[in-house]
């Protein structure tokens, strides 16, 4: 069944196979991360390093997501600023 806009080709997934889909995708997961962290362990990498660097490549394959924390962090610094006085307020 086709849903949303007509030009659209997004297909509803019945429930039970997008569990059984997110199941997989989650051991899939859990294998690679095993895998990384088992070399980052035979390497030497220390534990804050080996976290910031998997949640860099987690920024680097979702653009949206490093953006919209981006826009977030800045709001913060102007509301900071206008907190402060340092910044009038529109």
């Amino acid at each position: 069944m086709t849903t949303g806009h007509p030009h659209s080709e997004t297909i509803e997934k019945p429930p039970e196979r997008e569990a059984a889909n997110r199941i997989q995708l989650a051991s899939r997961l859990d294998r690679h991360l095993a895998r990384a962290a088992k070399l980052a362990s035979e390497y030497g990498v220390p534990p804050d390093a080996f976290a910031a660097a998997a949640w860099h490549a987690y920024l680097h394959a979702s653009p949206a997501l490093a953006e919209h924390i981006e826009q977030l962090q800045f709001m913060a610094g102007i509301e900071e600023l206008r907190n402060a006085g340092r910044l009038a307020k529109a």
